[in-house]
C-alpha cells in the first residue's frame, strides 16, 4: 500500500503542518490510500496461505483465519472494481 498523504485527508491523525503521514498510524479505510494490481495481487496470495493455514487450525482459529484471508481477498476486489489507469490519472 502506499499513502498519496494529503493531510486533511489523513485518517493517522497527523500533526498540524505534517507534510509526512504518521508511518506507525496508518489506517484502514484512508482515502489516501493507493494500491498497485501488484498489491491486490499479493493481498490474494496471502489470503491463500492463510487459507492452508486455517485448514489445519483447530475450529475458532480456524474461522478467523478464514475470515482474514476473506477480508484480504476483498481489498483485493474492491481495488479491481475502482482502479485506475496511470493514463486515466494525468
Amino acid at each position: 500500500m502506499i499513502c498519496a498523504f494529503k493531510r486533511d485527508n489523513a485518517l493517522c491523525e497527523p500533526d498540524p503542518g505534517a507534510t509526512a503521514p504518521r508511518q506507525y498510524a496508518c489506517r484502514s479505510g484512508c482515502g489516501n490510500t493507493v494500491r498497485t494490481d501488484t498489491h491486490a495481487r499479493q493481498l490474494r496470495e496471502r489470503a491463500d496461505e492463510i487459507d492452508q493455514l486455517a485448514a489445519s487450525a483447530p475450529g475458532p482459529l480456524g474461522q478467523r483465519l478464514r475470515a482474514n484471508a476473506d477480508r484480504l481477498r476483498e481489498t483485493a476486489d474492491a481495488h479491481d472494481t475502482t482502479a485506475q489507469t496511470a493514463e486515466a490519472l494525468t
